[in-house]
């Protein structure tokens, strides 16, 4: 259900993200069962939201930031619960991954009508505002990454991956989402290399990807500005107002590198002229990078340990790549291998780290990771 209700609204998608978070704890608390709090990035997760409150309360604007904080938990908890209590069985989970298909092909097919029907400078569609590239690049970035491991070793229905490959990078490019189109450049990087390097396979898929893009630009060759020239020659007005939001953010930690100034603080205190800032535009935003901000508001220990959360999910996505397993698993298992680098790598997480639409977004494909860990650790 949950890639359709992100498409209705953002405040079902979170209603349901509270009520299977709440539902979960009271699950536990009546049947006695915390085995789940023994699972590291859980802990990191709870010791995350405890530097987020202890933060808050020496801030300014501490009940604002309070409650933040507290309110930041839900997004693991509710990973958890799938993870651990609503997923148990491999059918499930693989009907899981045929709906978030299916969900993908759905907006698909609504950019695909909205380009062809309407004059929208950009999509409009189901999300009322310029959601689509956010969402492709989260619910569709583990089928980026099986069909691009389906070209590189070979395995049947490349044809029909190749296709699907192409149509994924023009809406990719469609979207306008730059750090999510980046991710094709990561997934081809890394299979170049890993788990084995072969030269003539990996200048097939660079060429073929050249030739998609080149084939795009040749069309919108506007669009060559966003994508190149103005990140090249640093003028693009979106580019320089990350510039002086991650300044401010960077800043902000120096000057508080104990504690930080606590959850969304970063903004509240811009609104209110509290601390400098460095966007040429003067937008009173958040740091627009989730490392950044745990850094800037929740300090050096708060930072250190939300960067670990990650890390520990990718190390645990590599180790089940390790173990020997059947056609459709091990296409899965480096599938969210790679899915987890693209969705944690420094730039992928943009907007505010205690947010709720794209968080959704976000910890909804932790969740399938973490499902993934759960089936795949053993042989």
């Amino acid at each position: 259900m949950m890639p359709f209700l992100m498409m209705i609204s953002k405040s079902l998608a979170d209603l349901f993200i509270v009520v299977i978070a709440v539902s979960f704890i009271s699950f536990s608390i009546f049947k006695f069962s915390w085995s789940w709090l023994s699972i590291i990035w859980i802990r990191l997760a709870i010791i995350f939201s405890i530097f987020s409150i202890i933060s808050a309360s020496f801030s300014v604007f501490a009940e604002t930031s309070i409650g933040n904080g507290i309110a930041w938990i839900r997004f693991p908890l509710f990973a958890a619960a799938v993870s651990f209590w609503l997923i148990k069985d491999k059918e499930i989970f693989y009907f899981t991954l045929i709906t978030n298909f299916l969900s993908l092909i759905f907006i698909f097919c609504l950019m695909g009508v909205e380009v062809i029907f309407t004059d929208h400078n950009s999509f409009e569609w189901p999300f009322r505002n310029p959601l689509n590239g956010p969402y492709i690049h989260r619910i569709g970035i583990l089928f980026f990454c099986i069909s691009f491991l389906i070209v590189f070793f070979k395995y049947k229905y490349r044809t029909q991956a190749l296709i699907f490959i192409f149509i994924s990078i023009l809406f990719s490019l469609l979207s306008g989402h730059r750090a999510g189109s980046f991710s094709f450049v990561i997934i081809i990087l890394l299979l170049t290399f890993w788990p084995s390097f072969n030269l003539k396979r990996s200048l097939f898929i660079i060429s073929f990807f050249f030739f998609v893009i080149s084939l795009y630009f040749s069309f919108n060759i506007e669009k060559l500005d966003r994508y190149f020239f103005d990140i090249l020659n640093l003028s693009n007005t979106s580019l320089l107002q990350y510039f002086g939001q991650w300044k401010t953010g960077i800043l902000v930690f120096f000057e508080n590198p104990i504690i930080g100034i606590g959850p969304t603080n970063v903004q509240n205190y811009l609104s209110e002229n509290l601390i400098i800032n460095y966007d040429p535009f003067k937008n009173n935003e958040h740091p627009h990078n989730h490392y950044i901000q745990a850094f800037a508001e929740t300090g050096i220990l708060g930072g250190i340990v939300y960067i670990s959360m990650f890390l520990n999910i990718i190390i645990n996505s590599y180790k089940n790549t390790k173990i020997e397993k059947k056609f459709i698993e091990n296409l899965i298992t480096k599938g969210i291998f790679i899915t987890s680098v693209c969705i944690f790598w420094p730039f992928a997480n943009n907007y505010d780290l205690y947010g709720q639409q794209q968080n959704a977004y976000l910890w909804y494909v932790i969740s399938i990771i973490l499902v993934s860990h759960q089936f795949y650790k053993k042989s």
